[in-house]
């Protein structure tokens, strides 16, 4: 089983993914993109941001932009 170390912001498409990066890199949030590939997954292969901060805080702020986190793992 995969360690994860930082918390991963499931999303839906390589678009949100892309677009939550930079949002979250404007207010502080370092974010980066990556193939969800986790087993224990429950939405296949899609897309993650693995950052390091307030998950609640990335959450809000992806909300605000209408990206919607569809899962989130670790942290």
């Amino acid at each position: 089983m995969a360690n994860i170390d930082h918390p991963l912001l499931v999303v839906r498409s390589i678009t949100n993914a892309m677009r939550g990066q930079k949002i979250l890199e404007q207010n502080g949030i370092p974010a980066y993109v990556q193939r969800n590939t986790l087993p224990s997954s429950k939405q296949g292969c899609g897309y993650a941001l693995k950052i390091t901060g307030s998950v609640e805080k990335a959450v809000n702020l992806l909300a605000a932009a209408d990206i919607k986190v569809t899962e989130i793992q670790g942290g």
